[in-house]
Parts: structure tokens; C-alpha cells; sequence
């Protein structure tokens, strides 16, 4: 199965051919324009680079949120369009699951014995987050927007670091500082290591998506938000 895999879900935008699971050839852009203006040719070369057109593809794979509200319309957008121009179908990808599938446990600590927090800033001390299992991905809480207090009190109540199973924390991404406050505060005295410079790479949605192998129609793919837009916030209190 070979797929354009692509992701403009925070502040980079990428964009990879992947052929079941091997790596064609990828670019990651952190350029300072908007996605609106980087994602387009960054995907043509990428294209170009791998010698592929879009009828030689099986479908497309796409980060839908949570993160960056406008970057997510920006990729689905494209993603859409480039789909339904070449008749293909689509496989929807977690941000933080991407995120979390995008880093490598460099630690001496087995993954068997690691809780993975992949952590997106979503400002005013929340975080764009889920905790999983660091070798089966298998989510122990849910993806969803949360106070990081709040949060790392979840976190202490997991059967799994209540009774030592998993004795280690990665926390990786871009909320990585904010967890790093609420876990200090919250003096819990577990074993965390932090990885804020960690991003949603190119490798990360195509192992999620090669793991999901659910197509659907470009039409029915959605965004997930997992919080309203501050626009939203604003006409609610209007």
C-alpha cells in the first residue's frame, strides 16, 4: 500500500510517500509562512522527488487535530481536494498518536515498562493529550483537551503507575514544558523525562496509519478539535 501521508497540525508541516511502511522519501517544513503558503509545494516536491502521481497512490493519510485549528482546515482542505480530484480514499490520523509514534525510547527503561505522553501546547495551561502504553500505543487515557493539573492527577490515579507496571514517563512535544510545571507542582516524585523539541514526523503518521488501514471517503474525513475555536468561546460569551 503506497500513501501520501501529510501533516499541518502544529507549527511544521510535512508531507511523505510511504510504501507498506517503508519510507519512500519525506520533507519536513518549519518555515515561518503559513501553512497555506508552504504545504502545496512542499507536497509537488515531494511528489516529484519520489517520480509518483497522485493515480499511482492507494490513498492518502492526514493528521486531523487536535492542534493548530487553522492548519487543520489548511491540511484537510488539501487533502480533501487532492483526493477527491484522483478518486482515492483517505485514513484519518491522531496528532498525538502520530506524535507519540514519531519518537523512539532512547531510554535504558523497556518500553513494557514506559507510560508515552505525547503533549501538545494548546496555551493557558492546557495541553492537546493522551497517555499510552510506550509499546502497544494502547491508550490509558483518552486524546482529548486538558488542564495539565488536572491531567497529571489522572495520570498518578493509572492502575499502571500506582503499581509500578510502568515505572517510567516520556512526555514528548511541544506541551512537554507545560507538563513539566504541572508534574513539579504536583511533587509526585515519579521518574519523567521530557522531550518539549519532539514533532510529528513524517515516519509517525504513516505507522499510524499503516496500523489503522481504515480508508474512507474524502468527504466523510472530519477534524477533531478536541476543544472550541477561540472565535467559538467569544460568540458563546457574546
Amino acid at each position: 500500500m503506497r500513501l501520501l501521508v501529510c501533516d499541518t497540525s502544529n507549527s511544521n508541516c510535512s508531507a511523505g510517500i510511504f510504501e507498506d511502511g517503508k519510507e519512500i522519501c519525506y520533507e519536513l517544513s518549519f518555515e515561518t509562512l503559513t501553512h497555506s503558503e508552504t504545504f502545496m509545494p512542499l507536497v509537488h516536491r515531494v511528489m516529484e522527488k519520489a517520480k509518483i502521481k497522485h493515480e499511482d497512490l492507494d490513498g492518502y493519510a492526514v493528521t486531523v487535530g487536535p492542534g493548530s485549528f487553522t492548519g487543520i482546515r489548511i491540511g484537510l482542505a488539501a487533502v480533501k481536494g487532492m483526493a477527491l480530484a484522483s478518486g482515492k480514499k483517505c485514513i484519518a490520523v491522531s496528532s498525538t498518536e502520530a506524535l507519540a509514534r514519531s519518537c523512539e525510547n532512547a531510554t535504558m527503561t523497556p518500553k513494557n515498562e514506559t507510560l508515552i505522553i505525547p503533549a501538545i501546547d494548546a496555551r493557558n495551561n492546557r495541553v492537546f493529550a493522551q497517555a499510552a502504553e510506550d509499546d502497544t500505543l494502547k491508550s490509558l487515557l483518552p486524546e482529548d483537551a486538558y488542564d495539565a493539573d488536572a491531567f497529571v492527577a489522572k495520570i498518578e490515579k493509572i492502575p499502571e503507575i500506582i503499581y509500578g507496571a510502568r515505572r517510567q514517563i516520556i512526555v514528548v512535544g511541544s506541551g512537554a514544558n507545560v507538563m513539566k510545571k504541572a508534574f513539579e507542582k504536583a511533587q509526585s516524585g515519579l521518574n519523567i523525562y521530557y522531550a518539549p523539541g519532539a514533532a510529528i514526523m513524517p515516519k509517525g503518521v504513516a505507522l499510524a496509519a499503516f496500523a489503522s488501514g481504515e480508508f474512507i471517503d474524502a468527504r466523510d474525513i472530519k477534524a477533531s478539535y478536541c476543544a472550541v475555536s477561540q472565535a467559538e468561546r467569544l460568540k458563546k460569551n457574546g
